[in-house]
Parts: C-alpha cells; structure tokens; sequence
C-alpha cells in the first residue's frame, strides 16, 4: 500500500477513493496509463510541471518488466517525487486505505462508514487549507451526504467544510471521463485559489 503524502498545514491535500493497483504496483500514485491527474496539475500550474510525467511512467514500466523494481528502486522514487509535492504544499491520500483494486469500478473500492470518519479525523489533524477529491462524483456523494447534507455532485467548492478545510469536488480523472472542458475548467479554478493562498502567503 503506497504510504500517504500528509503534515501538518498543506495548502491542498487531494483524495481519491482508493490505491489502484497499478499505482501499487508501479509506487506512486495515479499512474495509470490514461489517468489524467498529473496532466490536470500541471495545466492549471498547480504544479509548474508535470511531477509524474510519461518518461516517468515508462521508466517504471521498463523497471518492472526488467525485474528491477524492487522496494529500494520504489522507495527511492516514491520520495523524490514526495519532496516535490511538500515543495508545493500538495499532499495525497485516498478515502479507502484498507486494500488495492485493479479497478477503481470495483464494488470493493467503496469507501465504508468507518473509513469517512477515519478520513475525518485525519483531516482534521492535520488540516490542510483545502481537500480536493478527485473521486467519481457518485462515491463523493455517497460519502458525504449524510454526514454533511449539503454535499452535492457539483464540481468545484463545496458548502461545507472538513474541520477548517475547504472541500473541492473535481471528480475522477481516470481515462474514462470523457467530460474534459469541465475537469480542466475545476482545476483551473482550484489553481486560482491555491495562487491567492501563496499571494497571502499561506
């Protein structure tokens, strides 16, 4: 299981359901062949370039398939990307750290009761200015609506807060969203706001 990117005061911490498990596999986070979270961040200049590229992907590929990748190679990786994210306050987590699915259709990838409140209180620990979830609109929904009634499928800020963090809904970036405009169109508003926080100095 990919270990969490979490401390104290982040600007933006972002959430998906659960570690796929090519990401397990490979060591990092949405790296899947056609997941576009990576492309999104850099697009928007969340990050000013792209933290896991292409080159990147392959290379663990080809590690893998040469019988290299073992958990030093992994680890080694894992931290170097970890260092640039911290650079830029960007930490990672996802709702369900209890197992890796192949899918993240899988029925089994759902979030339980136990594993929101679990997130809850992490979040509240650690309190990120504002958690991003780059979940199906559906799984958000599902998680959230009981606890906070005001939880919606609509992209973008939400009307309530996790302890004092912000909640951003941009939905899945996996390679079947098929809704580009509106998924660069969220980032790029959440990138607006993250450059505010840094104009403060937050």
């Amino acid at each position: 299981m990919l270990k969490e990117i979490l401390i104290q005061n982040l600007r933006v911490v972002f959430v998906g359901a659960t570690v796929a498990e090519t990401s397990d596999e490979l060591g990092f986070y949405y790296i899947g062949k056609n997941n576009r979270f990576w492309e999104m961040l850099e697009y928007a200049n969340i990050t000013p370039k792209m933290v896991i590229s292409q080159s990147d992907r392959n290379a663990l590929v080809g590690a893998k398939q040469t019988g290299v990748l073992d958990d030093l190679y992994k680890q080694f990786f894992f931290e170097k990307k970890e260092s640039t994210l911290l650079k830029h306050h960007i930490g990672l987590t996802d709702l369900n750290r209890r197992l890796v699915v192949s899918k993240d259709d899988d029925p089994s990838a759902e979030p339980t009761p136990d594993d929101i409140q679990k997130f809850i209180k992490k979040i509240e620990k650690y309190k990120p200015k504002i958690v991003a979830f780059v979940t199906s609109v559906e799984i958000f929904e599902k998680c959230f609506k009981k606890l906070y009634p005001t939880a919606s499928r609509q992209r973008g800020k939400q009307d309530f807060k996790i302890g004092d963090s912000e909640v951003w809904l941009l939905g899945s970036t996996s390679g079947r969203v098929k809704d580009i405009d509106a998924m660069e169109q969220v980032f790029s508003d959440l990138a607006d706001l993250l450059g505010s926080l840094e104009n403060e100095g937050v």
